[in-house]
């Protein structure tokens, strides 16, 4: 049996990235592959999760991994890296899904601190650098015998690549040529790989969430026990915000508006915690991943944030309407963070429901949140057609098979 190793966000305190990583372990136990999870966690992006989330949250998404994935030794520098894939025998390696490509360019890392009064450098993480960056495949070239490394659906998210200086330039372009195959999960990331390598053939494939009901191998849990496990009612829409923008003033009008509707809102939390705006219903913390993939795959609907609950409703056939955290600023004045020309075809939503023609269901939260009222939320939630939903998940569904089985033969793997 050929081992496949996956090198991707498995470990960190997101739902979506946990159930992408668990998507592409059961895609190759099925096709008969043994999947290993390379059990990559540098330090400061672990630390950085114990700050953002609760010690029970946290806990909740380690045992996750542990629980369900086959994983290799921890490893937390590049080095430890290297020495646990020289110790596996893999057959190949698979990089991917999530927002991988992502890195902020030294031009970029300037901004002006009001407190300090002067320029100070930026926060960042280790994935958002060159060098030493395993997913840019800084490890390749270290390895005792060749092992053929494939990308698939990698995001950059947002990421400023034209603002690169000649020595990320050519970095990024030594990186983008070691892999063997590459395929990215929206247009902005094509065009960033195209910047580097030229205009070579970059298919863009589904996020692995797009096939998780194939996929999956753990429990599958019922509607009516999830139901009785969180006390909900029959005819539920889950309503999930984080971002500061969002005043909750306005969060529950929409609540009320539900409600006229027929509808109960749910207050449904992020790994970093729940706002729960005084709905008679919500969601406790922690919460398990399986749990909130299920609640939504579940409910009649769900409003708010981030894309991996927008792609589990797209799935399931769930209406829903979203607030867009997700796009990119082409101009910006110097050492600010102020707008300049803003670019919502960067964002990753954008990209995926624009192929389906629901963007009347997506708002940009830095720029038209006064265009919208709770009111319009609603109706657009439910104006959604469900065989729309169904047909569109089958093509992506059908579209991320054929993504991966060609990425399993450019690996030499059938």
């Amino acid at each position: 049996m050929k081992k496949i190793g996956i090198l991707t966000h498995h470990r960190v305190c997101n739902f979506g990235a946990q159930l992408q990583a668990t998507s592409t372990v059961g895609f190759l136990k099925r096709k008969g592959y043994e999947p290993i999870v390379i059990n990559w966690y540098p330090k400061d992006l672990d630390d950085m999760y114990q700050k953002r989330v609760s010690k029970e949250q946290y806990a909740y998404h380690i045992h996750f991994t542990e629980e369900n994935m086959p994983l290799t030794g921890l490893c937390q520098t590049e080095d430890e890296l290297v020495e646990v894939l020289n110790e596996n025998n893999l057959d190949a390696i698979i990089l991917g899904s999530d927002a991988l490509f992502r890195f902020l360019p030294k031009s970029e890392r300037k901004m002006f601190s009001k407190q300090k009064l002067r320029i100070v450098e930026k926060p960042f993480a280790s994935d958002q650098v060159l060098e030493g960056n395993p997913f840019w495949g800084s490890f390749i070239p270290k390895l005792e015998t060749e092992i053929p490394v494939a990308v698939f659906s990698v995001s950059s998210q947002n990421s400023q690549y034209t603002k690169v200086n000649k020595q990320e330039f050519s970095l990024l372009e030594t990186s983008l040529r070691r892999f063997k195959y590459i395929t990215v999960r929206d247009e902005w990331t094509k065009e960033l790989v195209q910047y580097f390598i030229g205009n070579t053939e970059v298919p863009v494939t589904p996020d692995p969430v797009f096939s998780f009901n194939q996929n999956t191998y753990l429990p599958i849990l019922s509607k009516q026990e999830i139901i009785e496990k969180y006390n909900l009612p029959n005819k539920y829409i889950l309503l999930s915000f984080r971002n500061k923008n969002i005043s909750d003033d306005f969060v529950k009008e929409i609540g009320a508006t539900l409600i006229m509707n027929g509808y109960n809102p749910v207050a449904f939390p992020h790994p970093e915690g729940l706002k729960d705006y005084g709905f008679a219903h919500k969601i406790p913390m922690p919460l398990m991943p399986m749990d909130w993939y299920y609640l939504i795959k579940y409910s009649d609907g769900y409003i708010g944030e981030r894309m991996h609950p927008i792609i589990v409703s797209l799935h399931n056939a769930v209406p829903f309407f979203c607030f867009d955290e997700y796009g990119t600023i082409e101009k910006r004045i110097p050492y600010t963070n102020k707008f300049g020309k803003y670019l919502r075809e960067s964002s990753k939503i954008y990209h995926i429901l624009s192929k389906i023609g629901l963007l009347d269901n997506i708002i940009s939260i830095k720029k038209d949140m006064k265009k919208i009222t709770s009111q319009e939320v609603v109706e657009k939630l439910l104006s959604i057609d469900k065989q729309q939903l169904m047909d569109f998940s089958k093509r992506q569904q059908e579209s991320y098979e054929k993504g991966m089985n060609k990425l399993l033969e450019n690996l030499n793997l059938q």
